[in-house]
């Protein structure tokens, strides 16, 4: 009569971690408020060829004609507007800073 096999730790501790490893993946991303299944599907080798074929596609706009220069004249002009706006904003708040790291020193004076 033939002995039954036995499991050592390691085969048991092996087993374990194929079933803990992706079970603490997807609640540490659901913790995190990020869909697990998605991020998997976002890996190369599950993408399917249909998932291929639109990376293929667009690949194949990347050649194709951008708009217009007149469009692209006055989105230029407004992102150089608001990083005007934006940098006059920074000096506001670097200003208020700085006068209310005054207020703080003569208040740690008194």
């Amino acid at each position: 009569m033939a002995q039954k096999y036995k499991m050592t730790g390691c085969a048991k501790f092996f087993i374990f971690l194929i079933i803990a490893v992706p079970l603490a993946y997807i609640g540490a991303s659901y913790y995190n408020n990020v869909d697990p299944f998605a991020k998997i599907k976002e890996i190369e080798i599950f993408k399917t060829n249909k998932d291929k074929d639109s990376a293929d596609d667009n690949l194949k706009n990347i050649n194709a004609p951008v708009k217009n220069e007149s469009t692209l004249k006055k989105e230029l002009e407004l992102k150089d507007e608001e990083i005007k706006f934006l940098n006059k904003k920074i000096k506001k708040l670097e200003e208020l800073i700085k006068q209310q790291k005054e207020e703080l020193e003569k208040l740690k004076k008194k």
